[in-house]
């Protein structure tokens, strides 16, 4: 496949989706989505809060902005009951960046 060509069919090219912004249903909607996934990944509440707080991340930091830090609180707290934290025995950083991922242990 040529550099300046993209296959459409390409699993790996970027594509660019519309997000519904004008109500505030759809604001939850994403709000919810995110939460679920940084608790799938292990996240704690405090750190997904912050990524809220943080304006690189586009699309939380709209959420947090329509829908105030009390909401999105909630949204956080109903994940956690609904998911429960992963059991974070050990943990291996990546040096570049503040991101944890969890190790498998082979004995288990």
């Amino acid at each position: 496949m040529p550099y300046d060509d993209p296959d459409p069919s390409d699993p790996m090219t970027l594509h660019g989706v519309g997000v519904e912004t004008a109500g505030d249903e759809a604001i939850y909607e994403m709000a919810a989505c995110f939460i679920e996934e940084y608790v799938r990944l292990g996240f704690d509440a405090d750190r997904i809060l912050r990524l809220f707080h943080t304006r690189g991340y586009a699309g939380p930091a709209l959420a947090l902005h329509r829908l105030g830090e009390e909401r999105i609180r909630e949204l956080i707290v109903e994940a956690f009951a609904l998911r429960g934290a992963r059991d974070r025995r050990r943990s291996a950083a990546v040096a570049s960046a503040d991101v944890s991922l969890s190790v498998l242990d082979p004995a288990d």
